[in-house]
């Protein structure tokens, strides 16, 4: 009897162990869309700065451009640092007809750990694209409100790569911007 027991327990344990790097991955997971509705939540409650950029707040239309706007908010705390740490930047654009919804989430290292993505251009496979990152890798995507594996996705790889990178480049844009800042 005890030999049974200690060879189900063998197998159970190491069929658990098998299944951590899944359960490591929900849990990032889980963590990052606790954290983005805790960011929300203080977005809500007006308890981040917020650095806001409107590009062509008028509505008219621009030459070789044709109607279009564009809202980048750059929200951040200070959480007794001395330079502050961004926690999300939302971009909006409006080109004609077509329009993208963008938000980039940081962790507290500055490292981006979720992109989303929502838009109506008929020459994208997808309306909303969310994509969750560890240390600059996918590792979970949601397609269209669909959990989707990451060699499943219609999305190419291009297309990831292109988020982190995005997500990157604001980042910048908002360390430059507080440069100017202190600066001053």
């Amino acid at each position: 009897m005890k030999k049974q027991w200690l060879m189900l327990g063998l197998v159970l344990g190491l069929g658990l162990f098998n299944l951590t790097p899944g359960l490591a991955q929900n849990k990032r997971v889980r963590y990052i869309q606790d954290l983005y509705f805790y960011v929300k939540n203080k977005i809500a409650k007006e308890q981040y700065y917020l650095n806001e950029y409107q590009l062509n707040s008028t509505g008219k239309k621009l030459p070789q451009k044709g109607e279009y706007k564009r809202l980048e908010r750059f929200f951040y705390s200070f959480s007794g640092k001395s330079q502050p740490t961004i926690r999300t930047i939302t971009i909006k654009t409006e080109e004609g007809s077509k329009k993208q919804y963008e938000e980039f989430l940081y962790d507290l290292d500055g490292q981006l750990i979720f992109y989303y993505e929502s838009q109506n251009n008929p020459e994208k496979k997808y309306r909303e694209l969310s994509i969750y990152f560890h240390k600059g890798e996918v590792i979970h995507i949601i397609q269209n409100k669909t959990p989707v594996k990451p060699e499943e996705a219609s999305v190419s790889e291009t297309v990831l790569k292109a988020a982190w990178k995005k997500g990157e480049r604001y980042h910048k844009k908002f360390d430059e911007q507080i440069k100017a800042y202190t600066r001053e």
